[in-house]
């Protein structure tokens, strides 16, 4: 009976894998079909479609897609005319180039719908560069239907590294992903030009729903064995029994279950994220193509809030409505994007309107905008001057902690007249006696960025507790990775094997500061991790102590090593393409090969001053004195006032036993890079070896003072107290760093 069923199942298996063959006998690869196909049989989705912002993500130019004003407009912009106008039913701008002079421009795509649209110049390499210029598409009487600059009253010159022609307004690889379907960036190296390819201008059913041509297959057949009805994947949620809690007033699932297909498929486009391949799968981890920011200090305030502009991802991750399971079409219309319901009726499909909506909670008029929930647990930032952005932490607002740690709080973005203790103290009022006993994630954050105390424990705390949300855990093990107790290491060496990926991909960053042994014997074996986001980032933690792995590490390491170099060579379009690379050369062994990349690099983006650093810590190694001051001098005429420059000039200058010119350059170094710990150190250092040993520690202890007890700069005042015999002051800082970092 077993032998049959075994044979029973190897039979179905093998009538599956014939349904999935050609005639050829090669497995058939899904193919896209356009969105046109789409409409006969889903004509409903369709007009739901055609009014959405996807629909008109990218268009080609024409009297129905552009929006601006070219009938022979002019735009001022910090003293420069740019002019708009049209010939023969074509569309142009005269504005300045890259090298200051006064040129002509084809539009060649719209870009956007609303509230704004912006365009797309199109050159002979394949490069597409977004103009600054953009059209507000909002009415007149709301401030619309005029031009404006995308950075507003900033003065953007043809040398900025903003500027509409340069790499960071790239349209192939900043933004085409995102406005098109089935786009590949396709640069080439060799003649350092781009031959992008995509399959529509706009953002398709396909761009969500994956390749149809299996669907359109099924269509024709019904036939009950094709999984999906011939796609790839479903976006549909599994069926969840809502019920209403009593307590909370509430709808809440039965049992949790998470749609992170769906939510990553969202993702591609709504998270702040880096795309390294050309090459997507639907269905897969979105950890396979992306890189995806957490919410770093950079683009989001300490506590989470959004900040930068965030798209929406590593904010909503954040919310208890993704922790219950709830997604984005449990709000938007896929198809449209338009919100479900309107006001306040929309939070009232899930939280009881009896207890959330009116004065009984909001404290404010049932008809004020106080009283709109998303005002309060949404607060809304803008974007390029016109794009209100709404924060999807979906997070209690928090005035209170407004006054301790800085943040902003919805109260005061209403109420601008107002105080924030004002509003702390109104606050308090009203929900003190409700808030949670336990730390909020903000406080938690909060007190680990200070490099104090209360540091390492908030650390572990955050870490340990799997109540706070993965992204946050993720953010702290990236961000705070200095932070390498013992206790802090037995939380965070479980997440290397975390089924939540982007915890597994950040407790790998944070192995970077571990001990060699810890690194080798934690993160080898992620250098066969089914995600290929996780497999590149173990290879560069283990590039350092490449000649110390296994044998079979030695192999798999070699093997990721090679594919994340075929892609960072088609990411040389970017100076990180070719720094990226040269790193790993340089910690193979590959020092040609890595010198080679640098000078390229610097050849190529001669702005990128890294490039120059590590290339002169390379010719340093070598003995290469008079090449590395060379390379030095070159930046610095690039840069003047660049820290690493003069913090490199400075050490090539002591190399040379000239003292006296070593520390005039680090001086200049700490001063470009006052908030920069290790210029402030070198500079403390060479400061001590030149007998200035009270000016060294002054200017360490005033570091901590502005800038807080960061490691390096505890480490120097502990090395020089103890060389000067200052026993006590010594033991003082030791006890801090004990205290702070608990070791």
């Amino acid at each position: 009976m077993k032998s049959f069923f075994v044979i029973a199942i190897f039979i179905f298996l093998m009538f599956v894998f014939y349904q999935c063959m050609n005639k050829n006998g090669s497995v058939k690869e899904a193919a896209y079909v356009g969105s046109e196909k789409c409409q006969s049989c889903h004509q409903k989705e369709f007009e739901l479609f055609k009014i959405s912002d996807h629909f008109h993500a990218m268009d080609t130019v024409s009297a129905a897609t552009v929006k601006a004003d070219f009938n022979n407009s002019r735009f001022i912009y910090a003293g420069d005319t740019a002019f708009f106008y049209t010939k023969n039913n074509r569309y142009f701008v005269r504005t300045t180039d890259s090298t200051g002079v006064k040129k002509e421009f084809t539009i060649s795509y719209t870009f956007g719908w609303r509230p704004l649209q912006q365009y797309l110049v199109k050159f002979d390499d394949g490069r597409m560069q977004v103009l600054p210029f953009c059209w507000d598409t909002r009415e007149k009487e709301k401030g619309g239907q005029r031009w404006f600059h995308l950075y507003n009253k900033e003065k953007i010159s043809h040398t900025d590294e903003l500027f509409w022609m340069g790499m960071n307004q790239n349209w192939n690889y900043m933004c085409a992903d995102c406005h098109t379907t089935d786009y590949k960036k396709n640069f080439q190296v060799a003649d350092n030009s781009f031959h992008s390819k995509w399959k529509e201008s706009r953002v398709s059913c396909e761009s969500c729903h994956g390749p149809a041509s299996g669907h359109i297959q099924w269509v024709e057949t019904k036939d009950k064995l094709v999984l999906l009805k011939g796609f790839s994947i479903s976006l549909a949620s599994k069926q969840l029994n809502w019920k209403m809690d009593a307590a909370k007033q509430t709808m809440l699932p039965e049992t949790v279950i998470g749609n992170d297909t769906l939510i990553e498929t969202c993702a591609r486009c709504h998270a702040r994220a880096t795309r390294f391949t050309d090459e997507y799968v639907h269905g897969q981890s979105f950890l396979q193509s992306h890189i995806p920011s957490t919410a770093d200090p950079v683009n989001y305030h300490i506590d989470g809030q959004i900040k930068e502009e965030d798209y929406e991802y590593a904010s909503f991750l954040q919310s208890k409505m993704y922790a219950a399971g709830v997604t984005c079409i449990n709000c938007h219309d896929p198809h449209s994007m338009k919100i479900k319901a309107t006001g306040n009726a929309l939070c009232g499909s899930c939280h009881s309107s009896s207890k959330y909506e009116g004065p009984q909670h909001s404290f404010h008029k049932a008809d004020s905008t106080g009283n709109k929930c998303v005002n309060c647990h949404m607060p809304m930032t803008t974007y390029m001057v016109v794009d209100n952005r709404l924060d999807h932490s979906i997070r209690i607002p928090r005035p209170d902690q407004s006054l301790t740690m800085g943040t902003p709080n919805a109260c005061n973005k209403c109420h601008t007249d107002k105080s924030v203790k004002w509003a702390a103290d109104n606050f308090t009022k009203w929900f003190g006696s409700k808030l949670p006993m336990v730390k909020n994630y903000g406080e938690l954050m909060y007190n680990i960025s200070r490099f104090v105390q209360e540091s390492e424990p908030s650390l572990y705390e955050l870490l340990k507790n799997k109540q706070y949300p993965a992204i946050i855990r993720a953010t702290a093990m990236e961000q705070f990775s200095f932070y390498t107790s013992d206790r802090v290491k037995t939380v965070i060496l479980p997440e290397l094997k975390s089924a939540d990926v982007i915890l597994r991909l950040n407790a790998v960053k944070a192995m970077n500061n571990y001990p060699q042994e810890v690194v080798l014997e934690n993160v080898q074996p992620l250098l066969s991790d089914a995600v290929l986001a996780i497999r590149m980032e173990a290879m560069t933690v283990l590039a350092p102590y490449y000649l110390k792995l296994s044998r079979a590490g030695s192999k798999q390491f070699i093997s990721v090593m090679n594919e994340y170099m075929q892609l960072q060579e088609k990411m040389s379009h970017r100076p990180e393409g070719f720094y990226n690379r040269a790193i790993i050369k340089n910690f193979t062994g590959n020092f040609a090969e890595a010198e080679q990349l640098y000078i390229t690099c610097i050849q190529r983006f001669p702005d990128f001053i890294q490039s120059y650093s590590n290339l002169v810590d390379l010719y340093r190694e070598q003995n290469r004195d008079e090449e590395a001051k060379r390379i030095i001098d070159k930046g610095l005429l690039r840069q003047p006032n660049n820290p690493f420059l003069h913090y490199a000039k400075g050490l090539w200058h002591i190399r040379m036993k000239d003292y006296t010119n070593g520390i005039a350059e680090l001086k200049k170094a700490a001063e470009a890079g006052a908030s920069n710990a290790q210029m402030v150190y070198g500079y403390a250092i060479g400061l001590f070896s030149t007998g200035q040993q009270s000016k060294s520690i002054q200017l360490l202890e005033q570091f901590i003072t502005t800038y807080g007890n960061q490691p390096l700069i505890l480490d120097g005042l502990i090395s020089v107290c103890h060389d000067m015999k200052l026993e006590e002051k010594a033991a003082k800082y030791a006890s801090v760093r004990k205290n702070v970092y608990g070791y």
